[in-house]
């Protein structure tokens, strides 16, 4: 992947903490497959959110990433049991709009 081309990531708000997506800040939940070693900090992400109202997109940069667990001990869990199709969160990428 180009170094200058938006990673895409997909935020279903539905069912999930409005603590962990702010205003002009999120944090969103990965699994371990998810992550892979494809995120860095200061890489640009395209992001898809979508709510019980409608899809929209924005642009962002990553502006740390760290653990699920350090993630949850500040804002909760972002779901019921803390997954993604049943595989458990493992990291958390921490983004600013842009």
């Amino acid at each position: 992947m180009d170094v200058n081309e938006a990673r895409v990531v997909y935020h279903d708000t539905r069912n999930t903490s409005p603590d962990w997506h702010q205003r002009n800040r999120m944090v969103h939940p990965l699994t371990e497959h998810q992550f892979g070693n494809n995120f860095r900090v200061g890489d640009r992400v395209t992001m898809q959110i979508v709510d019980p109202i409608r899809t929209r997109y924005i642009s962002a940069i990553i502006v740390a990433i760290t653990s699920y667990d350090t993630a949850q001990a500040v804002l909760g869990s972002y779901n019921r049991d803390s997954t993604s199709d049943g595989a458990p969160f493992t990291r958390a990428i921490v983004l600013d709009s842009v």
